[in-house]
């Protein structure tokens, strides 16, 4: 939990800088002209998806990329648009080495609609996170209070953002349930200790079986590195995958890309 301290007492500084600057409200006013669900329509129910994320570093392994080029990146990853949806943008200074800025290069050299990775814990954040061209933000249910997640993900609905809700629990997944959440995230990483497990998410499509979760879509996050996982967990009915570290490891990304691809068309999962 020591990391989690850590970041609060940035992000604390980070909104308090935000508050201190008045560029962010007009535009983010501005952002609720656009079609809201842009990050959500581009998921294709029928088959796999994957959100490829953008970061240079993480708390449990350090820098992990130290040459990246987001830009370079970027291209890339439009160039397999038949299984990436989406552009996870890592923004988070401290452990992950990210700055909300890098949401508008992302934003020039893409079409693919963006998520913003971050701690979000202050509506001041959403606005910014609308006026920097984000279309969606993530919200940690764990790190959020009932009441405060359900602040947060109504003023970013009406912004015009999409919202993916992260839980780590079948207690997490209820309170996101509770507040209307569509978008879940089922992350297999402990923010406690950085381990992973990737039974986690099996433990809460179990606990949800019986529930009525067709409108819902969920995300596999931490732990996606290889197809027979992820056609193991889109039998078992998710079709969406969050993948970092996988990509930002690699020393040839082109080629990572283009194995994942002929991959997912031999397993008839495209």
């Amino acid at each position: 939990m020591k990391y989690l301290k850590e970041i609060l007492i940035v992000k604390k500084e980070e909104i308090r800088k935000i508050r201190r600057s008045s560029e962010w409200i007009k535009p983010a006013v501005k952002n609720t002209e656009k079609e809201k669900g842009s990050f959500l329509r581009n998921i294709k129910r029928e088959k796999v998806n994957v959100i490829a994320e953008i970061k240079k570093a993480s708390p449990s392994k350090g820098i992990i990329n130290d040459r990246l080029d987001i830009e370079e990146t970027v291209l890339l990853y439009d160039k397999f648009k038949s299984f990436i949806c989406g552009i996870s943008v890592l923004t988070e200074s401290l452990y992950f080495k990210g700055d909300p800025e890098n949401i508008r290069i992302v934003k020039k050299k893409s079409k693919l609609p963006v998520l913003r990775k971050d701690f979000i814990f202050s509506e001041l954040q959403i606005y910014q996170s609308a006026a920097l061209g984000a279309d969606c933000i993530l919200l940690i249910s764990s790190l959020l209070g009932k009441g405060k997640l359900r602040k947060l993900y109504d003023l970013a609905e009406n912004l015009g953002l999409d919202v993916l809700v992260e839980v780590h629990s079948v207690k997490e997944l209820d309170k996101a349930l509770d507040i209307g959440a569509q978008f879940i995230g089922i992350n297999n990483r402990n923010l406690k200790d950085m381990s992973i497990d990737r039974k986690t998410v099996y433990n809460i499509l179990n606990y949800s079986k019986n529930k009525d979760l067709s409108d819902k879509i969920f995300v596999c996050e931490s732990g996606v590195e290889n197809i027979e996982y992820i056609k193991s967990l889109f039998l078992s009915g998710i079709n969406t995958f969050l993948i970092g570290g996988y990509f930002m490891i690699s020393k040839n990304l082109e080629k990572t890309l283009s194995i994942m691809e002929l991959e997912l068309k031999r397993e008839k999962l495209l």
